[in-house]
């Protein structure tokens, strides 16, 4: 919990693991995790409270992104073991909102809410949606395009290779 935790635990200019060396911007030459040290550039990582309120910013102007393109055919392959692996024709729906997210600017004191947005699929087959962030999904531009979303498809993701080889 936040409670327990040392204020350079908890500063957004600390660096975790460092306890002999100097880890912040503070140059704080004590550092230690057992005792709170005043620092003042200290700079809370987590929103603590209480916090004073000036005003909300609602920036859930749509609920869908304006990079959208609702009504384009897709192949998703969704990642649930329910699936058994299977690929299925999809509908976009577009991007839609999945979450809120809420930020405190410190300066102003206000909360932004803005809307956290991702790809909503219709599988007919299914009679659900599937979401973007939930499977292997692509567009459909040819019939070449209408092939299977494979394993090899998927182990050649960029950020699937990048996970591999940091492992």
């Amino acid at each position: 919990m936040i409670k327990d935790m040392t204020k350079c635990e908890r500063c957004k200019y600390s660096a975790p693991g460092l306890h002999d060396a100097s880890p912040c911007i503070g140059n704080m030459p004590q550092f230690s995790i057992e005792k709170d040290v005043e620092c003042e550039h200290f700079k809370s990582m987590y929103i603590e409270y209480p916090l004073t309120i000036e005003g909300i910013e609602n920036k859930f102007d749509t609920p869908i992104s304006r990079e959208s393109e609702c009504g384009s055919l897709v192949k998703v392959a969704p990642c649930g073991e329910e699936y058994g692996g299977k690929t299925y024709l999809g509908i976009l729906l577009g991007y839609l909102t999945i979450d809120a997210n809420i930020s405190f600017n410190t300066e102003t004191n206000t909360l932004r809410v803005s809307p956290d947005h991702n790809p909503a699929i219709f599988v007919p087959e299914l009679k659900k949606i599937i979401w973007g962030c939930g499977s292997w999904w692509g567009k459909i531009k040819s019939e070449e395009d209408l092939k299977q979303i494979t394993s090899e498809d998927i182990e050649n993701v960029w950020y699937v290779k990048m996970l591999k080889e940091m492992a």
